[in-house]
């Protein structure tokens, strides 16, 4: 069994200059969901009965910010595509032999900058349509 290095997981966003890895990242994440559709009779017996419903996901990172030497998927790129006429984008998660890639929304990109702490940024990306794993 080989456990991944979690460092070598990465979260890659389109931006003007094509798919690149979100610069500077200290995490990245990636969930699936189902939603349930209640399925339950009077015959349940008081118990709740589902059927599988519409599947989603989401990826989600927290990076960051250099404003000297911005690079690959930096806050500016991400800001100037999010504000665009289109805040849709390709983004892959993974590492290399394990990615899954889909189309997204940007639905949130937040900026954090504490008393003498490092500014850091967050991205989440909400999927629009069908999650491909490679």
């Amino acid at each position: 069994m080989a456990i991944e290095n979690a460092s070598n997981v990465v979260l890659s966003i389109t931006t003007a200059q094509g798919l690149e890895a979100m610069a500077h990242a200290t995490s990245c994440s990636l969930s699936v969901n189902r939603d349930l559709r209640d399925s339950t009779v009077k015959s349940s017996s008081g118990w709740q009965e589902n059927l599988a419903g519409l599947k989603s996901w989401e990826m989600s990172g927290d990076a960051f910010i250099d404003i000297s030497s911005p690079s690959g998927a930096d806050v500016e790129s991400l800001f100037t595509v999010m504000t665009g006429t289109s805040p849709v984008v390709t983004c892959t998660f993974g590492v290399s032999g394990m990615t899954y890639t889909g189309t997204a929304i940007i639905t949130s990109l937040s900026i954090d900058a504490g008393v003498e702490d490092n500014a850091t940024y967050s991205i989440s990306l909400t999927g629009s349509a069908a999650l491909a794993q490679s």
